[in-house]
């Protein structure tokens, strides 16, 4: 079950996902944040965590579909139609969920190193 409802992720977190995207998404990103914290908050949340756990996965939801679509985009122009992304270490997978649940959890989070 995931972390974070699409009622808390568009009216609190002001995500722009559609439902159907965010509840796949979610749930994904549950499963890391799990997989992150050593399962700690899979029966029970500790008071005064609730709401960062939810924009975490609401972050990695996000974090997950812009890897899915081919990255960090770096630039973008709309009547020329260009879109550029940024190549590298910086725009990898790994990196980019690592930064994100550092920002919200880092404090609960256990050190996974990818191999």
């Amino acid at each position: 079950m995931a972390y974070a409802d699409y009622k808390f992720y568009t009216d609190t977190y002001k995500g722009t996902l559609s439902e159907a995207a965010f509840g796949r998404l979610s749930e994904r990103a549950s499963d890391y944040i799990d997989a992150r914290t050593n399962y700690v908050l899979k029966n029970s949340i500790p008071v005064g965590y609730e709401e960062r756990v939810r924009k975490c996965c609401c972050a990695l939801a996000e974090a997950i579909n812009s890897c899915e679509s081919g990255g960090v985009k770096s630039s973008e122009t709309v009547e020329g139609y260009s879109v550029s992304y940024v190549v590298g270490k910086q725009s990898s997978s790994e990196q980019r969920m690592n930064d994100t649940i550092q920002l919200y959890l880092s404090d609960l989070i256990r050190t996974v190193n990818w191999i």
